[in-house]
């Protein structure tokens, strides 16, 4: 004859385990994914789920546990008083181990507040795996979630036309009822992402976000045409082959600014460093004068 009782006790050890899983695959999943601005842009996905749906999953995988975890204390909370009652003396026995533990804790929390080596490093490779799904310039969105911007706000900013936008879209394949409808909504109508339909109307774009050697810059221009495009992520060497501007030069202008820099540090590494802005650090290499961060 089979038992038929709930045992409580089990369905929470089941449900604690399934979630331990469910979040160490959604935590690695999460660790090397692309940047957001990235992931939404190129309609990114990894076994059929998107960023979106793998960040749920981690958060309810957690509530599941921490729900699970507070009937575990429910069901053993007795067992557990009597075995915490009997260790806080023999514990106080081991009083170097307890030393080394708090050290150990106050240490892991001192590296995540102050990015302190060499735990700052697991995070540095998550950022390198991150930024090393952008394999060419076009996986960049123009500024960041653009597509959550409405076709006519987005040719706005990038200086398209926007009815020829319009017909080059339709022309295309893609559904586009009003011009307040936003690239991914046009994109969704034939199942491509925010890329797929910038990579339409691009060749439309008056003003290109990377301009060669001569282009007379303006602070202006370079917030307007930069501000939200991840370009603090980018090395000084990028920049320099980017606007196919002269080396020396650029580094004069740094120094000049009392900014020391190599071509492989980050614009945004370096605005930390010096108290400043990732667009203020690319303003004094754009511009030949002495621009004061």
């Amino acid at each position: 004859m089979s038992n038929r009782n709930w045992r409580g006790q089990a369905f929470t050890s089941l449900c604690s385990l399934v979630s331990f899983i469910l979040l160490l695959i959604t935590a690695i999943i999460l660790y090397i994914e692309p940047h957001g601005r990235v992931a939404y842009w190129i309609k990114w996905n990894f076994m059929g789920l998107e960023k979106d749906q793998w960040g749920n999953l981690h958060l309810f995988s957690g509530l599941l546990f921490l729900v699970a975890g507070g009937f575990h204390l429910y069901y053993n909370w007795k067992p557990l008083l009597r075995y915490l009652s009997g260790k806080i003396e023999t514990g106080l026995r081991y009083k170097r181990e307890l030393m080394i533990s708090s050290l150990i804790s106050l240490w892991i929390i001192a590296s995540g507040i102050w990015s302190l080596p060499p735990l700052i490093y697991v995070a540095d490779l998550s950022e390198a795996i991150k930024s090393a799904w952008v394999t060419s310039a076009e996986l960049e969105p123009p500024f960041g979630h653009a597509e959550r911007v409405s076709l006519k706000t987005f040719c706005k900013k990038q200086g398209i036309p926007m009815g020829q936008a319009m017909t080059e879209l339709r022309a295309a394949g893609f559904k586009v009822n009003n011009p307040d409808e936003t690239l991914g909504d046009i994109a969704g109508s034939k199942g491509s992402s925010g890329m797929g339909v910038y990579a339409v109307i691009q060749k439309l774009e008056k003003n290109a976000r990377t301009m060669k050697s001569g282009t007379v810059w303006t602070p202006g221009m370079i917030e307007e045409t930069f501000a939200g495009t991840g370009v603090g992520r980018k090395s000084i060497g990028q920049i320099i082959k980017d606007h196919g501007l002269d080396d020396n030069t650029v580094y004069q202008r740094l120094k000049r600014n009392d900014i020391e820099a190599r071509n492989d540090d980050k614009i945004k590494e370096l605005a930390d460093k010096h108290d400043s802005t990732p667009i203020r650090i690319l303003t004094i290499i754009l511009i030949d004068h002495e621009a004061k961060i």
